[in-house]
Parts: C-alpha cells; structure tokens; sequence
C-alpha cells in the first residue's frame, strides 16, 4: 500500500467520526421517542459528547485536526487527487470563514450538551 492508500484510510476514519457525531444528534432524540435502549448507552454517549466538545475545543484554540494533519503528512502535499478522498473532501471539508465553523460547532456542542440533560443516558451500574 501507498502512503496515498493510509491517507485515503485516514480519511475515511474522519469522515465516519464526522458522520457519527452529526447523526446522533438527530437519532438521540428519535432514539427516545421510539425507545430504543441503545441511545441511552453511557459509553457511547460519552464517546459523543467528548468527540463534540474536543472538535470545538480545536476550533476555539485554533487547531488542526490531528486526523487532517496525519493525512497531510501521508501526502506530502495539500490535496490528492485520489477517488475517495475528492468525494469524502467535498462531503467533510468545506471553504468558509472560520468564524462559521467556531459559531456552528459551539451550537452544536451546546445541543449536545441539552440532549445530554434532555435525553440522559443511563446512569453507570457500579
């Protein structure tokens, strides 16, 4: 494999944690409404909020994302021109101010947190 094959992985891994951030604040909610015993799990919510509040926390002190940073290295270069990661690029990535990204992931850590109060997870069985 190439280091343009484990750039194109590491990719993808961001692209997953992305999308598992952004869905569960859609299906904890319905997750609630329709009963699911899942959604209340303590280690996957955690996993959840803990992910939401350390990509704002990047955001806020004004630091890259160690997966783009290890995908980079992995290039050599800023882009690829590779199937996936012009697809998953245009998906993940996107050209706005940085003021954008600071405002929507303090939203959305802030929604995080009342699903978090609102939809509690169930408490540790120690």
């Amino acid at each position: 494999m190439t280091s343009n094959h484990f750039a194109d992985i590491v990719l993808s891994i961001h692209f997953i944690i992305a999308f598992f951030i952004v869905s569960l604040f859609f299906v904890i909610p319905f997750g609630y409404k329709f009963k699911w015993n899942w959604i209340k799990n303590r280690k996957l919510r955690l996993f959840h909020i803990i992910l939401m509040f350390f990509v704002t926390l990047e955001t806020i002190l004004g630091i890259t994302c160690p997966l783009t940073i290890i995908e980079n290295d992995l290039r050599g270069i800023m882009t690829s021109n590779s199937f996936i990661n012009t697809w998953i690029s245009k998906i993940l990535f996107f050209d706005f101010p940085n003021e954008y990204f600071l405002i929507t992931y303090i939203l959305c850590s802030l929604w995080t947190t009342l699903i978090w109060i609102k939809f509690p997870p169930e408490k540790s069985k120690d």
